[in-house]
């Protein structure tokens, strides 16, 4: 190899290695747990610091989990907000004053665990027990603020709580944009029971989107009120109040009522007309919904939903086709799958009908409605088992998701057995006896 070849591939090594070197440092740039010396702070030692001190200076069990919290979204955020600003998702003036909020918080985070140190250290704390709770006081008052307090990029969200009274089907909620950069949101931890459209969006500056909450055909908790969230993707959040009352609560068995008089009247099955019209007449009660997207294929979906508490499966799975042909992303729904389940089964395509409420119940993975979706998909693969006489129903309903369901809301035990036309006492009567056999010693 002669000199020339020697010191090229000396050099193309070096080059390879200076920008490794430099991507490695690019990619641990935005990492916050790998900036604990310039940041001055271990969170992970802070904790074990705030846990050391808490029964001396009378922090709470509560205000400890604040404070993991507090530094597990911290460091989140951080990140998010670093690789935001490189990949010019943010501009400048924002990146700044987020940094800036930020930088507060840790500068107060700082000041408290330096506090709380110097207490640990103390025979008796007594004299900095005021000092110590001072300290956490003023971090808890200024997170109250938020990262984006006074910055330029704002996602407004009004109302912040909606009701669903008597035949109620949807409310609205508007989100808005007033700050200079586009964000994106999505609609999280919506209640069993309840489907958004849309469920995410983009929002431009200046631009308002109408979101539209709807009432499904299955089960609502028990429990009002509730709540979801809209998250952008600067992880900045603004909680909704959910209500409903009793009435509500029953209000597709209700417009059934309504939809089989409306065609006894005129001696025929219902149709699917029939059931835009009971539902047209409901949306026209509860307010105008013409600003919600897809609204036209949220008629069909609502349909399909009384259609099948009407027992015209037929009609409901037409409704369900032509809703979900409208808007596909109605397929991201669980809520969707559920109810294309439960007309498969009368379909008698057992097999079919328990694979949408397997989909139905990977949808809800990961957010606060997963339980119960977990509870009512459970309950109803074993509920279409049961109606099948096949030994596997007892692996559903003796779940626990379907036990502890079971218990927290008892109606979803009628709705299953009415849905896939398994009498109710069997279906009790086979509960019970998976619960028992899943208790037993093997």
């Amino acid at each position: 190899m002669n000199a020339k070849t020697v010191i090229a591939s000396l050099v193309l090594v070096l080059a390879l290695g200076a920008a490794a070197y430099f991507l490695w440092l690019r990619g641990e740039d935005c990492s916050f747990s790998s900036k604990k010396r310039s940041l001055g702070i271990d969170l992970e030692a802070g904790l074990s610091d705030v846990k050391a001190i808490k029964g001396k200076v009378g922090i709470t069990d509560e205000q400890v989990k604040d404070y993991d919290d507090l530094g597990k979204d911290l460091a989140q955020k951080y990140d998010m907000l670093c690789q935001d600003h490189k990949q010019k998702r943010v501009n400048d003036a924002e990146y700044s004053c987020r940094r800036k909020n930020m930088d507060e918080i840790l500068d107060s985070l700082r000041s408290f665990l330096i506090k709380a140190k110097v207490a640990g250290g103390l025979a008796d704390p007594a004299a900095q027990k005021e000092i110590a709770l001072k300290a956490l006081g003023d971090l808890e008052e200024l997170e109250k603020k938020g990262y984006g307090a006074g910055c330029t990029s704002a996602m407004n969200v009004s109302p912040k709580s909606v009701s669903f009274v008597g035949r109620t089907f949807q409310q609205i909620v508007h989100v808005s944009n007033s700050g200079n950069n586009a964000f994106h949101f999505s609609v999280v931890d919506l209640p069993q029971g309840f489907v958004s459209e849309p469920f995410s969006a983009d929002v431009s500056v200046g631009q308002t989107v109408t979101v539209g909450i709807v009432r499904a055909a299955q089960p609502i908790p028990n429990n009002s009120p509730v709540s979801f969230r809209l998250l952008d993707n600067y992880m900045d959040e603004v909680p909704v109040q959910l209500e409903f009352d009793k009435q509500n609560a029953a209000l597709y068995e209700a417009l059934a009522e309504s939809l089989k008089t409306l065609s006894a009247q005129e001696n025929r099955a219902s149709t699917v007309e029939d059931a835009l019209k009971v539902v047209d007449d409901s949306v026209a009660a509860s307010g105008s919904w013409k600003s919600v997207p897809n609204s036209d294929s949220l008629r069909y979906f609502l349909a399909a939903g009384v259609l099948s508490r009407a027992g015209n499966m037929a009609a409901a799975h037409s409704a369900l086709d032509t809703a979900t042909a409208k808007n596909p992303s109605l397929d991201q729904q669980p809520a969707t799958y559920i109810l294309r389940g439960i007309v498969l089964k009368s379909e008698n395509k057992p097999n079919e009908a328990i694979q949408n409420f397997s989909k139905a119940n990977a949808l809800a993975a990961g957010s606060k409605s997963q339980k119960d979706t977990a509870a009512l998909t459970g309950l109803l693969s074993g509920a279409v088992a049961e109606s099948q006489g096949k030994p596997e129903a007892a692996t559903w309903l003796g779940s626990k998701d379907v036990q502890d369901g079971i218990r927290n809301n008892p109606k979803i035990l009628d709705f299953a057995a009415d849905s896939v036309k398994t009498p109710s006492p069997q279906l009790k009567n086979a509960v019970a006896k998976a619960s028992t056999a899943a208790v037993s010693p093997n």
